[in-house]
């Protein structure tokens, strides 16, 4: 009895533990140097999904949070953040198996298998040093943006997985002599 109790609490700290995001940061960067940032310009004759003012709307908050402030020019970073589109395919329908057990084996086939498309996007967001061009700070979402989200859960999902990327930005440094991660 409880052997299962303990497994349980011990799975629900590991699930607790894994992260919605990925970070990458260079470990020689001083951050607490950078003082401004403005977001990277879009592409001329490109107007700004709604996913995008989204995502600079929470990204701005958060590095509002961290005590950055939004410079027009001349700022120490520039902010790039993009939703990199991909793509997974479902199958269902039929399928083919073999199993087979003591003195009996069995082997049984369904045709034909159907593929639906399913899209979906992630969040990237990169912090470039302006001084002198480098990427120091990198995040990339785990969770997946669909199509299919309300506008309410699209704003929620950008919101919380901005929140998680800059929730340990600045990053902790080891020492000044440490390599790049880059």
């Amino acid at each position: 009895m409880r052997l299962p109790v303990v497994l349980i609490a011990l799975s629900s700290v590991l699930a607790a533990c894994s992260s919605d995001v990925a970070t990458d940061y260079s470990q020689s960067t001083n951050y607490s140097a950078f003082k401004t940032y403005q977001f990277a310009p879009s592409q001329p004759h490109t107007a700004t999904t709604l996913d995008a003012g989204r995502v600079e709307q929470a990204i701005a908050s958060e590095l509002y949070q961290k005590g950055l402030s939004e410079a027009s020019a001349g700022a120490d970073l520039t902010v790039r953040h993009s939703i990199i589109e991909q793509r997974d395919y479902r199958s269902y329908g039929t399928s083919f198996g073999f199993g087979y057990g003591y003195r009996s084996w069995g082997m049984a086939y369904s045709a034909p298998m159907d593929f639906e498309e399913y899209r979906y996007g992630k969040l990237v967001v990169e912090l470039i040093d302006n001084a002198n061009n480098q990427i120091v700070w990198r995040a990339i979402s785990r969770k997946k943006l669909t199509e299919s989200m309300s506008t309410n859960s699209r704003r929620q999902f950008i919101d919380g997985q901005i929140h998680e990327m800059f929730k340990e930005y600045p990053p902790n440094q080891v020492t000044a002599s440490s390599t790049s991660s880059y």
